[in-house]
């Protein structure tokens, strides 16, 4: 079944209009300068000759210009992300212009998918790696404005949940419906789009564990019980041979939040509600959830997942559609994207256990993905077939997930994948910092370019710790949620929100000490073991630390 969706989804492309090989041949690639290793493969545009090198360099480009020099509205003087998708930088529009800020863009905002990923890419994963917290208190000012400005009243059925849209230069967020006559592109008036109520609310709940500030709590569970509310059963029933139809999802794409109207019947990307369920039942004594909350979210999360594998599912019919905000309906749902399946992807090697076949499932998508949006004459991914433009952020995505996999399996392969395309990923960030869509789109956006950007690159570091060349010591990621981190000449100190975690770490010499709330830990030869492991590399080495009984740790050099 899986093999014939995959060559229905080819059959498809290959009637589309690919991009030649002349295209990418020349000797720059969004502006810079084309580097190729002794391979002839595109190697990194900033210090080609040290693998890995690039890919922080990156993100520290990206993430420091959100903090220092984003595009500023003349208008209101905010922040131009608050109002709108995208910008034009100053390779676009000249230095001179450019410092004297830009109105919102003409297209329609998608405000819930920008600060979800900026609080991932910044606070979960950036500031973690950097230790540089100022990026909590940026972070804080998106998400307090998405619950001042972009939150459904609490009398609608849909209630105290995210708009995913808006109009460009709206300061108070309502849908998008300027396009609504464009076969209703974008929601349209009080429309809302389910799978970003699972994306706002996985950051308010990560914003939560960060601050322990109950206002982000409050969010993230008023959007787990809207999800749980409006799950919708559409796994078929019967005997095997009986006929069903795949055009709808537990949650649809597109709803109109105030009548409960749905807008758009299907969504692949169950994920988003998925994650959040887990987190929350995860922490249900913690939180002290009522019973009520405990079934309904289990109910609703159990459906999401089962569905996801049934033989109606976009697993087994390969039809990962309905993403992306300003895509009109597609009621014969013709429109494929990238994004769901390597999201999908990305949590099943997270969480292993949970897929019994997960090592015919993820190759399954990392191939598809890269076969059906490929494209020719360079290592990058392009958005969807409607969008059929190869772009650094789903490029970076998809070397992510590889270098995940390569970290699960130790399969070269798929280590040399995520080296190829995250080196192409690189060259869409200028030395500004300002990131284009991709090799042809000069353009900015804010989703892609940051939010959707940045947290791969670090993620990709956690996969394959050798590609962390600075000579500095990072934390790499946690299982838990990082609170806080100060990096000294003598120690790295950081807290946690669990007492329970693993932790992965880059350094430069074996620790002389570890300590878990002031007591010390000890060297274990085993993994899994409680303490603390050293992995010796060629430079350096990897200490992973394995606790259950605090949140404040202290790695002496």
């Amino acid at each position: 079944m899986r093999i014939q969706s995959l060559v229905t989804l080819l059959f498809i492309l290959f009637c589309c209009t690919a991009y030649s090989q002349s295209k990418y041949a020349g000797d720059s690639i969004a502006g810079h300068k084309k580097i190729l290793d002794k391979n002839g493969e595109v190697a990194a545009w900033y210090e080609p000759e040290i693998p890995g090198a690039a890919f922080a360099h990156v993100a520290k480009l990206a993430s420091e210009f959100i903090k220092n020099t984003p595009p500023i509205d003349p208008k209101t003087h905010m922040p131009l992300y608050f109002l709108s998708c995208c910008f034009s930088g100053p390779h676009i529009i000249g230095e001179a212009e450019y410092a004297k800020g830009q109105s919102p863009s003409n297209w329609l905002n998608n405000p819930a998918c920008i600060f979800a990923g900026m609080e991932q890419s910044l606070v979960s994963e950036y500031m973690v790696y950097s230790g540089d917290t100022s990026y909590i208190s940026i972070v804080r000012k998106m998400l307090d404005y998405e619950i001042k400005n972009g939150t459904t009243p609490a009398d609608w059925p849909w209630a105290n949940v995210p708009f995913a849209s808006a109009d460009p230069g709206e300061t108070v967020y309502r849908g998008s419906v300027r396009w609504s006559n464009q076969n209703m592109r974008g929601e349209g008036l009080h429309g809302i789009e389910p799978d970003k109520v699972g994306e706002m609310g996985n950051a308010y709940l990560r914003f939560f564990e960060v601050t322990l500030d109950d206002k982000y709590l409050t969010a993230a569970i008023q959007c787990a019980d809207a999800l749980a509310a409006h799950v919708r059963d559409v796994i078929p029933k019967g005997s095997s041979t009986q006929e069903f139809t795949i055009n709808q999802s537990p949650w649809p794409f597109r709803v109109n939040a105030q009548n409960d109207v749905v807008i758009s019947d299907y969504c692949s990307n169950v994920i988003e509600p998925i994650k959040l369920f887990d987190e929350l039942l995860l922490l249900k004594t913690r939180l002290n959830l009522s019973e009520e909350k405990v079934v309904a979210y289990s109910k609703a999360r159990t459906i999401a997942w089962d569905w996801l594998f049934s033989k109606a599912g976009p697993i087994v019919t390969g039809v990962w559609s309905g993403y992306f905000e300003d895509i009109q309906n597609d009621p014969g749902l013709a429109n494929r994207n990238q994004l769901s399946p390597m999201e999908t992807a990305r949590y099943l090697i997270e969480h292993p256990e949970l897929d019994p076949d997960i090592n015919t499932t993820v190759p399954f998508l990392l191939n598809l993905v890269s076969t059906v949006f490929k494209t020719e004459g360079l290592k990058a991914i392009k958005e969807q077939t409607w969008c059929y433009e190869p772009m650094g952020s789903h490029t970076a995505r998809y070397a992510s997930v590889c270098a995940l996999w390569y970290n699960y399996t130790k399969d070269p392969y798929w280590k040399k994948q995520a080296y190829d395309y995250f080196n192409v990923a690189t060259y869409m960030t200028d030395e500004n910092g300002v990131v284009r869509v991709g090799p042809i789109w000069n353009g900015s956006w804010f989703s892609d370019g940051y939010g959707d950007y940045i947290r791969h690159f670090i993620q990709g570091l956690w996969a394959v710790p050798e590609w962390v060349t600075d000579g500095k010591e990072h934390i790499l990621g946690t299982s838990s949620t990082v609170q806080s981190v100060q990096y000294t000449a003598s120690q790295i100190v950081y807290k946690i929100f669990d007492e329970t975690a693993v932790e992965k770490l880059r350094m430069e010499n074996k620790p002389k000490a570890v300590t878990v709330n002031g007591k010390k830990i000890d060297e274990q030869k085993n993994p899994g073991s409680e303490g603390w492991q050293w992995e010796k590399l060629s430079i350096g080495g990897v200490l992973i630390i394995n606790h259950t009984s605090g949140t404040e740790i202290v790695v002496t050099k």
